[in-house]
């Protein structure tokens, strides 16, 4: 039986070229996250300069955990903040989840060339 499980991609935008790349898979399955680059377009990404992220170091690696990796979690917005729950309602939410969020929002900071897409 197949478990349901919940996908977004991780891009990378290369901003000399404006390429964008799909590097790498982020999901969950029962109450796991899952984190694997995409190994064929790693390497195109890498001609443009993409480099593994620290917290993966791996290329081949399926990295887990029982959370949202912190990684990605501090792309978020805090559930304390005292405007999330105007927040959470521009993107169609009533309750506060890391997961949720991060695929409705793409998580996308203006520090860096990352956001997730489904």
């Amino acid at each position: 039986m197949k478990m349901e499980q919940d996908l977004v991609y991780l891009v990378w935008k290369d901003v000399k070229t404006g390429n964008k790349y799909k590097v790498a898979k982020l999901y969950k399955q029962d109450n796991t996250f899952y984190f694997k680059y995409i190994l064929e377009n790693v390497k195109e990404a890498q001609k443009d300069g993409f480099k593994l992220l620290v917290a993966f170091p791996q290329i081949n690696a399926l990295y887990d955990n029982p959370q949202l990796f912190a990684i990605f979690a501090a792309r978020l917005p805090e559930p304390t903040r005292p405007e999330i729950k105007e927040i959470l309602e521009t993107y169609g939410m009533t309750e506060y989840d890391d997961f949720e969020l991060l695929k409705r929002s793409g998580a996308k900071l203006p520090t860096d060339n990352y956001e997730f897409v489904r």
